[in-house]
């Protein structure tokens, strides 16, 4: 993890620059996306809605981190995705049916 002080600028800069991976490095990132996991107690938000259980496979953005930069560190823009809702978040994948064909 690095240390790097984390501020707005430098959050606009690494969107600007194309490489926001450095930010989800950063100890003040780490430690709040920890945070939300155990609120969440690790599991998917989407699914638990739906009475599914699946595990919290990523801290997700709510209103994405590129478009809203202001909004990387507000807990309340965040949310526990499994692996199969970021992926259907990101791609916006069309749910056929409950199980997802």
């Amino acid at each position: 993890m690095t240390n790097k002080r984390v501020t707005l600028d430098w959050i606009k800069d690494l969107v600007e620059s194309g490489d926001i991976s450095q930010f989800y490095k950063t100890k003040t990132w780490c430690e709040l996306a920890r945070r939300k996991r155990k609120a969440e107690h690790n599991e998917c938000e989407r699914c638990r809605e739906q009475g599914r259980h699946s595990p919290c496979e990523a801290v997700h953005h709510k209103k994405y981190l590129k478009k809203y930069p202001e909004l990387a560190l507000d807990y309340d823009n965040l949310e526990c995705l499994c692996a199969d809702c970021h992926y259907d978040e990101h791609h916006k994948r069309e749910q056929l049916n409950e199980e997802r064909w």
